[in-house]
């Protein structure tokens, strides 16, 4: 019955006896007050059946949003790749010098320190002279006298010379005999020049042998570089059969490792390296410097790299791991390599592709230890997954969180749902 229906219906007419009549229609007001009761009551139950379905329909659509997979990815471009290779291996010093003495002494001074920072022939230490010193001073002596006769026997020679050009004149006129020539001729013949040349080398030699043991009783640095063992002691007496001291040149060192034959061939000289030393916290450039060209005896050939050390901070016999590029390609499609899964006996990669994972068959080609070359199953721009792939199969549903490094902000339809259900309550 219609509103205005109801509103038409006549209140009863009180009976004779003023009783009133219950087969008449109840009064105007009262009907009014009860439709508009019943109208309270059913908008009250619409508007709770509505809340009630939207929390259903908001519940229902949290749990579809819960069943896809969160991945990141990068969009799929060409670029350069390097296959790598790291090898491991020890430092060793460029130069050193054990030193020994020449002549067995007593020690009279020491100049220096372990840890010092030497250059080539500086002194380290001092052995007792007085003993060379006599003999020094005998070599001295004989070798100035040396001299001396050498300049007179030089000047009697060239005498001689001239003696010889005039008497040759005066026997081509048969003024003199051939006997008185030869005789002459001997006194200005080459062999007498290198006896007195031979007699002044000999003295000289002594001078210089007593001359060098003595300044070798004041032992040097052969090298410059950083002074790592010194066992000597004033009054100590020191062997030439042991080295007291040890000199390393800390300038530039060399990482030595060994490489096989099938890797050997991809290396060349001059080439640069990574190298990581751990214990010294540092990672540097380095440059091939040597290649063996034999094997040793386990099949192995044997690389050295050398790294400039200005700071001294590596030290021989530190453990170093060397990262070489065996080979290298331009302009091809590049993927992180734990993008690629060996899934089903074949090498895969997972594409997203409208809200959903797609398997894609790949071939791979060079890897450079983060990296993998894709020959064939992709094209540039593919979203490839590189994270959360290996919780996703084929046709999985996925929401991309992370794209190129960027967040991705992912547009939800809670708000129009909403609208649409409030809406409908309110019709």
């Amino acid at each position: 019955m219609a509103l205005k229906d109801i509103l038409k219906i006549k209140r009863p007419e009180p009976k004779q006896d003023g009783s009133p009549d219950l087969k008449k229609p109840v009064g105007k007001k009262k009907m009014i007050i009860t439709v508009i009761a019943v109208l309270v009551v059913l908008l009250i139950g619409v508007r709770i059946s509505g809340a009630v379905r939207s929390a259903a329909e908001q519940k229902a659509a949290e749990q579809n949003r819960q069943n896809y997979v969160p991945v990141e990815a990068i969009t799929l471009q060409k670029q350069s790749i390097s296959s790598a290779i790291t090898l491991s291996g020890k430092v060793e010093a460029d130069k050193e010098a054990s030193i020994y003495v020449t002549t067995p002494g007593k020690v009279t001074a020491v100049h220096a320190k372990v840890g010092d920072q030497v250059s080539k022939g500086q002194v380290l230490f001092s052995l007792d002279k007085s003993d060379l010193m006599a003999s020094y001073n005998q070599a001295a002596a004989a070798y100035q006298l040396a001299q001396g006769a050498y300049r007179t026997n030089m000047a009697n020679y060239e005498n001689n010379k001239k003696n010889y050009e005039n008497m040759k004149q005066l026997y081509e006129i048969g003024a003199v005999s051939k006997s008185e020539l030869d005789q002459v001729a001997v006194l200005a013949s080459d062999a007498v020049l290198e006896t007195y040349q031979g007699q002044l080398s000999q003295a000289k030699a002594a001078y210089d042998a007593a001359q060098k043991a003595l300044n070798d009783m004041d032992v040097k640095a052969p090298i410059g570089g950083v002074l790592t063992a010194l066992d000597v002691k004033v009054g100590a007496m020191v062997s030439n059969a042991v080295s007291p001291a040890r000199v390393v040149d800390l300038s530039k060192v060399f990482v030595t490792v060994s490489i096989s034959e099938q890797e050997i061939n991809n290396v060349h000289g001059g080439q640069s390296v990574e190298i990581v030393v751990p214990s010294a916290s540092v990672k540097v450039k380095g440059v091939i410097d040597s290649l063996s060209v034999a094997a040793n005896a386990q099949g192995k050939y044997t690389l050295k790299a050398y790294i400039e050390n200005k700071d001294s901070v590596i030290k021989p016999g530190m453990f170093a791991n060397l990262t070489l590029s065996i080979a290298g390609k331009n302009n091809v499609l590049v993927v992180p390599t734990e993008a690629v899964i060996f899934h089903g006996g074949k090498d895969v990669v997972y594409v997203a592709k409208d809200n959903a994972a797609v398997e894609i068959e790949v071939s791979t080609g060079l890897e450079s230890g983060t990296e993998t070359e894709i020959i064939s199953g992709l094209a540039e721009g593919d979203i490839v997954i590189t994270k959360g792939q290996n919780f996703v199969q084929d046709g999985s549903e996925i929401k991309v969180v992370t794209l190129d490094g960027q967040e991705v902000q992912q547009e939800t339809n809670d708000t129009a749902a909403s609208a649409q259900t409030g809406g409908g309550a309110q019709e």
